[in-house]
């Protein structure tokens, strides 16, 4: 390889890298056929007494072992036979060696090599076989080198072969005498006296004569100013390459890596087109360069010179590959797989954008992204892209039977809908097998890397033998081209990469990059402090799950609060009385329940009554009340223990008032174990009938017992304490309540 005319070594040839030697050869052969054809040429020849200077030079594909590489790689006789049939005036010539040509060389083979030439042979047979005669196995073992050739019928001419292993040099050799007695049984030589035996030379005695030719033809060439040949093929792709030294484009053409493209005679960058491929899928096995390739797509999301901004977001149910993103100001939020409740939120997040935009895009008849940004004079409208590594994972956790079946729903919305409005997946799986069909349709654009078996291969009707597992992690097959995923900053070691990411992301900042919105979490404690006094002149519940804002409840009415035991009942109610006060300053309140409550320790109460009697008494007052008083001057009731009162005195006159409250604007909150409100009571008929309350950690079918609305399919170990479904207009919000210290 190290000579200048040299243009090519392929070593421990593999069926794949045969396939791409005779692949490249036969670009060569279209190549010079197109150059013969438009120099209107017959042969080199002819182009060559010319003078003219796009002649190419004559290629000589030299093989050795040619006997074992056919037998592994069958299919390459049939591709040498071509090249040597159409090669010869192209200037394409073939020197093949092999110890035994029997059964190797066919007849139109044989019929295109004129000249053959035979060194010792260890059977006549096979002396005959090559130059029809047996003398090449007759020669004498002690003189390696002596051969003979065969040009033409009849036509045999030995010769001895040059030998440049040995060393030479410039310094005569003085001639030796020696003088033997002769006898009968040998001979005899007479010793010199005083003569000094020679040592024979050990150690290093530098380069050999091939050594010296091929660095005396380097220098020749280089001191003639020779260029370089052009080369048939190209070397191997390389292990790795460094994304940022890639030529990058918009955010139509997300640069991925390298391909090789051994039919084109060239290696170039190879990109997921968003707008045309829709959503991309990353298969391979473990340690083959999944998550990598994630992170390559979230890095060359946001180099992207030429226009097109990108926000990328992740789904993380691997190993945490994908958290050194968050680095990069483009990038969102990675979301762990053991975030449940921020992979839900992220998910909602995007469904929101798709609604949006499919309102926006269809107002204009825009059909991608790309169309909109033209017609709508808007070029900051953002690319959305998910991550998902390891899909499987994802599927398990959210498909049917899960509590979260409804939001897998949204992702295949994502993926069904995303490509025309700007919103794009790209995931990883172990194996085609762990993506179902009907979500594999959605994605156009498949990187495959090596698995863990053959058949996989087959199920991606790619072929067995080009990755194994000596291919360099991020080695992939992108369609049917090989290709090498590149890397931020060039090396495979984690920690550089880290770093690099961490650089390429202070680059993006100081190019002016505005940052990607964050995917908040909804804390499980609040603090009161922290929230508005009221929204809109209605007091404050909690935080909502879906926006992570502050969220009102309505205080006209009854309004339901239930919960299992240590569900955070008492704390609930004591922040419902105090957001009261807050939004409505002077509201009079009138407290019926027990005199166990640490409520009535809250203080401000205009009454509170604690035993049967009372609240019977009590009850017959407000109804009167609060038919009497204007909205003006609001009055609320608060009812803690509301099934304490079945069937006592108090039973009616609490639903004559709740009755009464229905007719005003003034507001009753009436609190309960979840077990009681199950029962028909008219008590609590009365409650349930408004469908309006708060439902702490309830689980899914609670909703439509107590409320008569449908909650989510949810799991009561999923909520903490102060966490619940606000039920209104027949929505269900989750929130989550702050806490208050009780007396």
């Amino acid at each position: 390889m190290q000579l200048p005319h040299c243009v090519g070594l392929v070593t421990d040839l593999s069926p794949h890298l045969v396939r791409r030697a005779l692949t490249s050869l036969r670009a060569e052969l279209h190549h010079r056929e197109h150059l013969f054809n438009r120099k209107k040429a017959k042969d080199l020849l002819d182009l060559e007494k010319r003078g003219d200077p796009d002649s190419p030079p004559a290629l000589v594909l030299v093989i050795d072992e040619f006997a074992a590489l056919a037998g592994e790689v069958p299919e390459f006789v049939d591709g040498v036979v071509d090249i040597a049939q159409r090669g010869r005036s192209l200037g394409i010539h073939l020197i093949m060696a092999t110890q035994r040509p029997a059964g190797v060389i066919k007849d139109n083979l044989r019929a295109n090599t004129n000249l053959r030439v035979a060194l010792r042979m260890a059977d006549e047979s096979d002396s005959m076989d090559v130059v029809g005669d047996k003398v090449a196995g007759t020669f004498d073992p002690s003189i390696p080198g002596r051969a003979i050739a065969k040009t033409g019928p009849g036509r045999l001419t030995p010769f001895q072969s040059a030998y440049a292993g040995g060393w030479t040099n410039d310094e005569p050799v003085e001639p030796s005498v020696e003088v033997a007695e002769l006898r009968f049984g040998g001979e005899q030589v007479w010793e010199v006296p005083g003569a000094v035996i020679a040592e024979p030379i050990e150690g290093d005695q530098g380069p050999n004569d091939q050594a010296r030719i091929v660095a005396n033809l380097v220098a020749a060439a280089r001191a003639a100013a020779i260029p370089a040949p052009r080369r048939p093929w190209l070397d191997d792709l390389a292990r790795a390459y460094d994304l940022t030294r890639l030529r990058q484009r918009t955010d139509t053409e997300l640069v991925l890596g390298v391909c090789d493209l051994p039919e084109l005679q060239r290696q170039e960058e190879v990109a997921f087109r968003p707008d045309t491929e829709g959503n991309l899928i990353v298969y391979g096995a473990g340690g083959s360069g999944k998550t990598v390739t994630l992170r390559t797509i979230a890095a060359a999301a946001g180099i992207t010179p030429r226009g097109g901004p990108v926000e990328v977001f992740g789904l993380d149910f691997a190993t945490g590959g994908l958290r050194m993103l968050e680095a990069l100001p483009h990038v969102g939020s990675i979301v762990s797989g053991d975030d449940a409740e921020r992979v839900i939120r992220l998910l909602r997040t995007i469904r929101g954008i798709l609604d949006d935009r499919r309102e926006r895009y269809s107002a204009v008849n825009a059909g991608s992204i790309t169309d909109y940004r033209r017609i709508a004079s808007a070029p900051l409208e953002p690319r959305i892209i998910l991550l998902i590594d390891n899909f499987p994972s994802f599927r398990s956790e959210f498909e049917i039977g899960s509590t979260r079946a409804a939001w897998y729903g949204v992702f295949l919305q994502i993926v069904a809908e995303g490509r025309g409005l700007g919103v794009h997946v790209a995931m990883t799986a172990d194996r085609p097998g762990s993506v179902p069909n009907a979500v594999a349709a959605g994605f156009q654009r498949r990187i495959v890397h090596r698995m863990t078996d053959e058949a996989s291969y087959s199920l991606l009707d790619l072929p067995m033998d080009v990755l194994d597992a000596a291919s360099p992690p991020g080695r992939a097959l992108v369609g049917d081209a090989e290709t090498q995923i590149a890397i931020v900053g060039g090396e495979a070691d984690v920690a550089a990469q880290s770093r690099a990411l961490v650089a390429l992301g202070a680059a993006i900042e100081r190019s002016g990059r505005t940052p990607a919105p964050q995917i908040g979490t909804l804390a499980a404690e609040i603090d009161a402090a922290t929230l508005p006094p009221a929204v809109d002149g209605r007091p404050v519940l909690g935080i909502a799950d879906d926006t992570l804002e502050p969220i009102t409840w309505e205080p006209s009415g009854p309004f339901l609060l239930a919960g299992p035991p240590a569900s955070g009942r008492t704390t609930a109610l004591a922040w419902l009385v105090r957001s009261l006060d807050l939004a409505r300053p002077g509201v009079q309140r009138h407290y019926l329940g027990n005199a166990r409550s640490r409520i009535p320790g809250l203080g401000g109460w205009a009454s509170t009554s604690t035993t049967i009697e009372e609240v019977a008494s009590k009850a017959k007052e407000l109804t009167v009340l609060v038919a009497e008083t204007p909205a003006s001057s609001p009055i609320a009731v608060v009812v803690e223990g509301i099934g304490d009162f079945l069937s006592t005195p108090a039973d009616g006159a609490i639903v004559e008032l709740i009755k009464a409250v229905k007719r005003t604007d003034h507001v009753l909150i009436a609190e309960g174990e979840t077990s009681q409100w199950g029962s028909s009571w008219p008590l609590l008929a009365e409650v349930k009938a408004v469908r309006t309350g708060f439902l702490l950690q309830p689980e899914s079918m609670e909703g439509d017992t107590i409320l008569r609305t449908s909650l989510p399919r949810v799991s009561r170990g999923e909520f903490p304490v102060g966490r619940g479904f606000l039920v209104a207009r027949g929505r269900a919000t989750r929130v989550q309540l702050p806490l208050v210290p009780l007396p």
